[in-house]
């Protein structure tokens, strides 16, 4: 036994049945298809556990949306915990603040090979498929919404011999955005002695610690714009402890996601024709697509900058309407397996600006852009930059943050270049904004 690999799926905040936000004015298919997004999401996990022959599935909380949960997503879950059970798969699951005990659901039977934790911190056997007993796995479920006490406390002395594995849903750090249950530290978590722990209730997918690894896989399915980028599982594989070796433990992250949720920028600065926006446009969409690795995306775009393109987005109807932009972006892409669905496009562009004519002024705008002309006469603009950061003494305080320095060093003449046009371009925006006079 000694040496030997475990390997885990640990994922958590499922949301089953949960709806997407921020969507309006979409096809029936399309709508359709989000609304199944979370169940494949959950499905892929699965699959990817049998193909990779897992040991064992975790699911720490939140498997349904509310505890009013639905016929449907109570069937589904059970369906995929046969899945595992059939294949010889144990899965382990602890309720969190969304499915706590007090919950309705139907008078079911688990699978054999599936355990859910009681309302006590509960420990239960780690036993692989051929019969031998590896370690122990702990855990505790919600018994209602609300659970305010550091659940993370009552871990303490559970350890038992071989790997030991603890499941909580919980506030570790009092990370903002999400609600404060069962609060714990970082530290309350290492005390407890365990080899891995496999939290849930934050949507960000985080390593919190390498030793003892204590993680939170995330949301598995994002819901709106503000749960974008990928989601998924992680995959840890455990060692087992050999001679003086302690357990070691790694995890990977495993995309399981059905649909992505993108945000992009993009500036319409330096864009002198008409075309070289719809270029753009494209060139956003074919990123998306491709950082998605074959998944539909929900794209939401914000434009900003200066420049001749502000007059097209400001004639009458041509971001949105009948046959306006948004309208013919997802035309071209209803058909497509992995579409980019265009969901809102928001537009704070201005003018273009005559930047002679304004540094000409007897203004402070002039003053700014003359103060700035002189800048890049002199050159070697890195340097200049240094220098600045010298003489306002923010050099030293960025020395001391680590690698930022070792970043600005990094930058090319052109890099800082394209930097300073950058911050030109904002300070007018603001120093310009509500004047008529220039």
């Amino acid at each position: 036994m000694n040496g030997r690999k475990l390997r885990i799926l640990h994922c958590a905040d499922l949301h089953l049945d949960s709806p997407f936000y921020g969507i309006s004015d979409i096809s029936p298919s399309l709508g359709s298809f989000l609304r199944k997004a979370s169940f494949t999401a959950f499905e892929n996990a699965v699959s990817h556990a049998i193909a990779s022959k897992t040991d064992f599935f975790l699911v720490s909380g939140d498997i349904y949306d509310g505890e009013d949960r639905s016929v449907r997503a109570q069937v589904f879950f059970l369906e995929q915990l046969k899945r595992l059970s059939d294949a010889g798969i144990p899965s382990f699951i602890a309720a969190g603040n969304h499915d706590p005990l007090s919950g309705w659901e139907a008078d079911r039977d688990l699978p054999p090979l599936a355990v859910r934790f009681g309302p006590d911190v509960g420990s239960s056997p780690l036993v692989t498929s051929d019969g031998k007993r590896v370690g122990t796995i702990h855990g505790y479920s919600f018994p209602v919404r609300n659970v305010e006490e550091n659940i993370a406390l009552r871990f303490a002395q559970r350890r038992g011999e071989g790997v030991n594995i603890a499941m909580l849903h919980c506030n570790a750090g009092g990370r903002k955005g999400h609600e404060n249950y069962a609060p714990c530290s970082l530290d309350d978590l290492k005390s407890a002695g365990m080899d891995y722990w496999a939290l849930g209730h934050v949507h960000t997918a985080e390593i919190l610690c390498r030793t003892p690894l204590i993680a939170y896989p995330g949301i598995i399915q994002g819901r709106h714009v503000r749960e974008s980028g990928e989601k998924g599982v992680y995959e840890v594989v455990l060692t087992m402890p050999s001679g003086s070796l302690p357990v070691s433990a790694a995890a990977e992250f495993v995309p399981c996601d059905a649909v992505r949720w993108r945000s992009e920028q993009l500036s319409i600065s330096g864009m002198d024709r008409d075309e070289d926006f719809f270029q753009a446009l494209d060139g956003l969409k074919e990123e998306a697509r491709n950082d998605a690795g074959g998944r539909p995306v929900i794209l939401r775009v914000s434009l900003s900058g200066r420049g001749r393109v502000n007059e097209l987005l400001r004639r009458p109807g041509f971001l949105r309407g009948p046959g306006g932009l948004m309208d013919t972006l997802n035309t071209q892409e209803a058909e497509r397996p992995d579409f980019v669905h265009t969901v809102g496009i928001s537009d704070t562009t201005a003018p273009a600006l005559d930047l002679e004519f304004l540094s000409a002024g007897e203004h402070f705008v002039g003053d700014f852009l003359k103060e700035v002309r002189s800048f890049t006469k002199r050159g070697d603009l890195r340097g200049g930059m240094m220098d600045i950061l010298r003489e306002r003494g923010l050099l030293e305080k960025i020395r001391q943050s680590g690698d930022v320095l070792e970043r600005i060093e990094s930058l090319s003449e052109d890099e800082v270049g394209e930097l300073l046009d950058r911050c030109v371009f904002s300070t007018l925006s603001g120093l310009l904004e509500g004047e008529t006079g220039l």
